[in-house]
């Protein structure tokens, strides 16, 4: 007969505290209803789990990309072969459309409607998800993108995010900002403190090992392993968050200022050269978001890693000569299709990167990426941006009920279908109007 023991159970909530730091530990299976001691703890139940959703938006894709082959054994296409490790923890989905494309389709992604053209400002799948979690993570939800700007008015609108009072969420595009926001008291003066600290090689872990070390001595081994691999991944970004702030006060090269001309020009985030500066950038948000889904600091995420004019083509490696809007509109050139998918192929190293680093944190039973549906997707197909025939991976998900079939055919069908499949795992009520009543049902191949 099974006896709950309460007074064993450690606090879902219990921090480490010191020097105005507040350090979020993951889920430990001695935090689990059926631990009987902080050494001797149970497994932690499906319904302790977090139900996590990650959304992204990759910009342009070439449908030509896609496999030709389905079921479970279909064979991944050149660009997509680095996500052959995972093949068995996603679902291609393929044949998809969106409200609409063109530089502007990203505003419909998860909001179902919303564009400049048809002045609709319907909230996105993502806030709705975040106001069903309301008040159980400390932060509600993260909007990342390449750019803080949302676009808003202008030529390119880059917004994914949508609240209910019709207005776009400016992004955050600095991995070292949203850590700090994950992991850090809100007090400003208490902020720069520790930045100035972290610029003086001080360090979050530093500054708690002493509770730590307490702490690592109640628990299991299985507890130990895991706040051991948790620690060195805060440790692993504090070091590069530490040499790129490095770079912050050495002053650049005295150059003659180039004619720009006088249309604005979207800021690019790294340069083009051989790619390892967006590499450094991307690992470093998706390690970040990793963290935030760990802790269980926030359950949902809405993320543009590579946008439409910001993404490199990475020219020093790939000896690409156009930028990569060029290379979308190829008009059939072989050179620019080739290029394409090199380039392509390289982006999806970064995803597969992603995919890879949730699978390795174990949770529970299981991994964080079972208890994650990731979803790569895009409004934005070939010829001319195109909103038909759009492909989506909805990675991970597995302890949540996900199925993964292989490559699955859906033509016609809108993405906010998968949306309305996440949002039934998650246990969430469908909301009224959702994705302005364009969505008609669960994708029933994925349950």
């Amino acid at each position: 007969m099974y006896i709950q023991r309460n007074r064993w159970r450690m606090n879902r909530r219990t921090l480490l505290q010191a020097a105005g730091v507040s350090l979020a530990l993951p889920w430990l299976e001695a935090m689990g209803i059926r631990s009987d001691s902080v050494t001797n703890a149970g497994e932690i139940t499906a319904a302790e789990t977090p139900r996590r959703v990650y959304f992204s938006h990759w910009g342009f894709f070439n449908n030509r990309s896609v496999p030709t082959s389905t079921g479970r054994d279909y064979t991944l296409t050149t660009p997509l072969r680095s996500l052959e490790p995972f093949k068995n923890d996603f679902n291609l989905l393929s044949g998809l459309r969106a409200f609409t494309g063109g530089h502007s389709g990203c505003g419909c992604l998860l909001t179902g409607m919303n564009s400049p053209q048809n002045g609709h400002r319907l909230v996105s799948v993502d806030q709705q998800i975040a106001s069903f979690y309301q008040g159980r993570t400390r932060v509600p939800s993260l909007a990342l993108s390449i750019t803080r700007s949302t676009g808003f008015g202008g030529f390119v609108p880059s917004a994914l995010s949508w609240t209910a009072n019709h207005t776009p969420i400016a992004p955050e595009n600095r991995p070292e900002e949203v850590f700090d926001q994950l992991f850090r008291v809100d007090d400003e003066k208490a902020r720069a403190s520790r930045k100035n600290e972290l610029d003086h090689t001080a360090s979050v872990l530093d500054l708690v090992k002493d509770q730590a070390k307490n702490l690592n001595q109640k628990l299991g081994k299985d507890d130990r392993a895991s706040l051991d691999q948790y620690f060195t991944s805060i440790r692993d970004i504090e070091e590069r968050i530490k040499i790129d702030r490095n770079w912050v006060d050495v002053p650049p090269a005295k150059v003659a200022k180039p004619d720009f001309g006088k249309t604005p020009l979207i800021s690019m985030a790294l340069k083009n050269d051989d790619g390892a500066g967006m590499e450094r950038y991307l690992r470093l948000m998706f390690d970040v978001i990793a963290l935030a889904f760990q802790t269980d600091s926030t359950r949902v995420v809405a993320h543009y890693p590579k946008g439409q004019f910001e993404a490199p083509t990475f020219k020093d490696r790939t000896k690409c000569p156009f930028d990569y809007h060029a290379l979308t509109h190829h008009g059939e050139e072989p050179e620019k299709l080739r290029l394409w998918s090199v380039v392509d192929a390289i982006y999806m190293e970064h995803w597969a990167y992603f995919i890879g680093k949730l699978k390795s944190i174990k949770e529970g039973n299981g991994t964080l990426l079972d208890h994650t549906m990731a979803a790569w997707a895009t409004t934005q197909g070939e010829g001319g941006h195109s909103e038909q025939r759009l492909p989506l991976m909805l990675c991970g998900g597995t302890g949540l009920g996900i199925r993964h079939q292989g490559h699955v055919v859906k033509n016609g069908m809108l993405i906010g279908n998968v949306w309305q499949t996440m949002i039934d795992r998650i246990g969430m009520p469908l909301p009224k109007d959702f994705q302005g009543g364009q969505a008609n049902g669960v994708v029933s191949e994925l349950l």
